[in-house]
């Protein structure tokens, strides 16, 4: 009987001790992506809702320490548009610095941290909103805490990505770019950084638009064509936000086609806004943005129908023309080291199909040309202006699987759910 009871007590710790563990294991993060910006809009936080910006600070449990990690928190107007904070638009948002409703959060996935169980840990306060993090395609877990401080906090010091606006040049974690100051419609600087295993030179030779359009008479229209003019931008240590006015000159009595963007930049990737507006519908429109790469002979280029990839040589071939045609969710060139990545992202309901443009061809200086061929679906546009989102990616070497995770940052992007921390 001794004999029996001893058993069922010692079955009793184990699972008492299992029990225990797994509680821990749900209060610890395990969310495996870094790349991922999480944004918060002020509604999303109620509870710090017409608190200071300037008194706020966002902290992780990291190590068993509470770590002030990085983040901004950009401002919108009652309009909708993001308060500039330097350039010839700088202004300042009608509540005087609160947090307001439409207000965004913003910080990396890579600084979260664990579950904070004691409050009385967190730097003295007057509002605490606890965020979760979930992976939606792992359920994947981490947290982090906004706080409104009773007097300014300790902010971390890491600063992700700086923008040069009298150089034009944008200097982060993974990457720099850099623009023409004679034609600042598209870059013509892309640099790896070392911590991606760079070798900190340009690859690129410039990114070139080729617009046709044909209304009466056929158009033709290059990147030299598109009038860009800065108005302003926000510098944080999170990302920075370009605003620019873009205006592509018509004929024939068509008025100019003129658009607004923001381009934004994170430490690892790029977002580039690609709108088009035409004032008068014309009956042919086709339009191809391409790389042109020049620092990237034997390189390899991979995608979906080419997983098991093209070697960059200079010798065009059968098999890569018949990359050209065939549309795709994402292309990535990479070396040994270090890796560049592009996809286009648009509305479900966009009519217009988006085919990759891949020319291997050192006669024709692309080495390679890589970019979109937007060429099909445009007699189907009901309104304009029509938006697609072109996105690069800055990472280590191309490894088979490592699609998923570019991909998720936009297909699934991360779940958060706010609550008041008593």
């Amino acid at each position: 009987m001794k004999s029996y009871r001893a058993v069922v007590l010692f079955v009793l710790c184990m699972f008492f001790f299992a029990a225990t563990a797994f509680a821990s294991n749900e209060t610890q993060k395990n969310l495996a992506r870094e790349m991922d910006p999480i944004i918060v809009t002020g509604d999303q936080c109620p509870s710090l809702i017409e608190k200071p910006i300037s008194l706020c600070g966002l902290y992780a449990l990291q190590d068993n320490r509470i770590i002030p990690i990085p983040f901004q928190i950009d401002e919108k107007n009652k309009k909708g548009n993001f308060v500039l904070t330097a350039g010839k638009a700088k202004s300042l948002d009608d509540d005087k610095g609160m947090f307001d409703s439409n207000d965004q959060l913003v910080f990396m996935a890579k600084d979260t941290g664990d579950k904070i169980l004691d409050k009385s840990i967190l730097p003295k306060n007057t509002g605490v909103a606890e965020i979760t993090i979930t992976d939606p395609v792992t359920d994947q877990k981490s947290w982090v805490y906004l706080l409104s401080l009773e007097n300014p906090g300790q902010h971390s010091a890491v600063d992700y990505v700086k923008y040069d606006p009298d150089q034009l040049k944008i200097t982060a974690t993974n990457y720099i770019i850099g623009y023409s100051k004679k034609y600042p419609a598209v870059p013509n600087n892309y640099t790896l950084r070392k911590s991606i295993g760079g070798d900190e030179i340009n690859l690129l030779d410039k990114v070139k638009a080729r617009i046709i359009t044909k209304q009466v008479i056929t158009i033709k229209m290059t990147e030299k064509d598109i009038v860009v003019k800065e108005k302003g931008y926000i510098d944080g240590p999170v990302r920075v936000i370009v605003h620019t006015v873009n205006k592509v000159p018509l004929f024939m009595g068509i008025p100019a086609s003129i658009t607004e963007q923001d381009t934004i930049y994170y430490y690892a990737f790029a977002e580039f806004p690609f709108v088009v507006d035409m004032p008068i519908r014309p009956s042919y429109i086709n339009v191809k943005v391409i790389n042109a790469f020049t620092g990237c002979k034997g390189w390899t280029f991979y995608s979906p129908i080419s997983n098991a990839g093209h070697i960059i040589d200079g010798i065009p071939d059968k098999a890569e023309e018949d990359i050209e045609i065939t549309p795709s969710m994402w292309a990535a060139l990479s070396n040994d080291r270090s890796a560049i990545w592009a996809r286009c992202i648009s509305s479900p309901r966009c009519p217009i199909k988006v085919y990759r443009y891949h020319r291997d061809d050192i006669a024709a200086g692309e080495l390679p040309g890589s970019g979109l061929d937007f060429r099909e679906g445009w007699d189907k546009v009901k309104k304009f202006p029509v938006e697609f989102n072109l996105v690069h990616f800055f990472t280590k070497a191309y490894s088979p699987g490592d699609e998923k995770n570019i991909v998720n940052v936009h297909n699934h992007p991360l779940k958060i759910a706010v609550g008041s921390k008593e």
